[in-house]
């Protein structure tokens, strides 16, 4: 049987050097665990369509054109195309555009009207795509270097082991780690991407940041740290339990939605799928 059908798995081993065997199945399979939050995302955003008092109204009209100021290029009339990568926001609007689509008069200017990623997983951009299974290879990176730092042969319940301490412990030397690592990757793509050291990119994570930044990585990181938890056999739902953020003594009480519960769904499929072959 191949190494990709080894996991799901019942329970972590301490079987030396099968840490390493998780770290190579995470990158084989970085398209699950960031798939997974976005079709729930995608979900709930389709909710908000059917609230008349929301501003959302989905993916661009393609064909129809309207007066707003698009991508900061000044009011003007403007004819979507479906390739649009900017989203559009109330402030984009002009009035009279904002009457017409019935934007309620107490929308926020940075609640979305229009966004890009409004489609399902498959239809996303290429890079935004990227930029999701990103998270993933950085998780398993970050877990490598800082597991082999102390064994080479590293184990699934040593993965285990640091993921829920970084999970209950925010502040600890594993999530500032794991973090770092996520902050890399991105610093990394966003610099190919921009071909330019911009101010986002040189800011010093550690130093340099609010703490809505943590909060944000750390909600972005949360799903993959979930999903290595699942395939490994532990619960997400119990290791989420009173999931609180105490970041640097500013307490945040955090939400992630239904992910650890549709985690659980998720790995009982595959285990499914995996008895089949065997």
């Amino acid at each position: 049987m191949s190494q990709k059908l080894r996991y799901p798995i019942l329970s972590p081993t301490n079987i030396p050097g099968s840490g390493g065997a998780l770290y190579l199945y995470l990158l084989q399979t970085i398209e699950a665990p960031s798939r997974l939050p976005h079709d729930i995302w995608f979900n709930g955003q389709r909710q908000k369509l059917e609230n008349q008092h929301d501003p959302f109204k989905g993916f661009f009209p393609i064909g129809e054109t309207m007066m707003l100021n698009y991508a900061e290029k000044g009011m003007s009339e403007y004819t979507f195309t479906g390739e649009e990568q900017n989203a559009v926001y109330v402030k984009d609007l002009h009035p009279e555009t904002k009457m017409a689509l019935g934007i309620p008069s107490d929308a926020k200017d940075e609640d979305k009207v229009y966004n890009p990623n409004y489609v399902s997983y498959d239809n996303l951009p290429h890079l935004a795509k990227v930029s999701n299974e990103l998270t993933t290879m950085a998780l398993a990176k970050s877990l490598s270097s800082l597991l082999c730092a102390k064994d080479i042969l590293y184990t699934e319940q040593d993965v285990v082991d640091m993921i829920v301490t970084a999970i209950k412990n925010v502040n600890s030397k594993e999530m500032l780690h794991i973090l770092h690592g996520n902050h890399l990757a991105w610093c990394s793509l966003a610099f190919m991407r921009i071909g330019k050291m911009e101010e986002d990119i040189k800011r010093e994570f550690f130093k340099q940041n609010d703490i809505d930044f943590y909060v944000k990585d750390i909600g972005t990181i949360l799903p993959a740290m979930l999903y290595c938890l699942a395939v490994l056999g532990e619960n997400p739902v119990t290791v989420m339990e009173d999931f609180e953020l105490d970041i640097w003594g500013i307490k945040w009480q955090g939400k992630i939605g239904d992910v650890p519960n549709e985690l659980v769904k998720f790995m009982k499929s595959e285990q499914k799928e995996e008895q089949k072959v065997a």
